[in-house]
């Protein structure tokens, strides 16, 4: 998990946390508004603006364990103050798991010099964060969950692009967040 991380990085992750909450109630409904008339599992369509937060996380702190920490501090608010988005105690599953998937598959591209790779990490998180909801809430079957899958993998590879995008306009204007230097 997280070694030894610097004020401004546990800082940092809280940010991304309360970021990630405080437009769960806005990005709701709109998306379910747009996912109804497109035909598409809002759930799917939503995860590209939520797991950004988690992915900047990441990507700013770049420590294993960033993206879970931030699910963690997102699920456990969740659960104690039972605001839009709680699923009670399972909460802390669907909200950290899916940042769990998004440390582990960042793991695996971190050494590539490839940019599009980062699609991968945003996949993840949202393809294993619809799928816990589909399984464990919606009980989707077998067709209608596949095409969940697909569509959740392709806009949480999205949010990984727009969160790259992010990061690079975050280290540049504030430069004390750039670990590279």
């Amino acid at each position: 998990m997280l070694k030894k991380i610097s004020t401004i990085d546990a800082v940092f992750i809280v940010l991304m946390a309360t970021c990630g909450l405080v437009l769960k109630p806005i990005i709701g409904p709109l998306t379910k508004l747009i996912g109804s008339a497109l035909f598409l599992s809002s759930g799917s369509f939503a995860g590209m603006i939520y797991y950004i937060f988690p992915m900047l996380a990441l990507l700013v702190v770049r420590q294993f364990g960033s993206a879970t920490l931030t699910g963690l501090i997102q699920g456990i608010i969740i659960l104690v103050t039972g605001i839009y988005g709680s699923h009670g105690i399972l909460s802390l599953i669907t909200y950290v798991v899916p940042c769990l998937f998004i440390d582990l598959a960042y793991v695996t591209i971190r050494k590539s010099n490839r940019e599009w790779l980062i699609f991968f990490p945003g996949a993840m998180g949202n393809l294993s964060g619809n799928f816990i909801v589909a399984v464990l809430f919606l009980h989707l079957p077998m067709i209608p969950l596949i095409i969940t899958l697909i569509i959740s993998f392709v806009f949480g590879g999205v949010s990984g692009y727009i969160s790259l995008n992010m990061y690079k306009w975050l280290i540049n204007m504030f430069p004390i967040l750039n670990k590279s230097v």
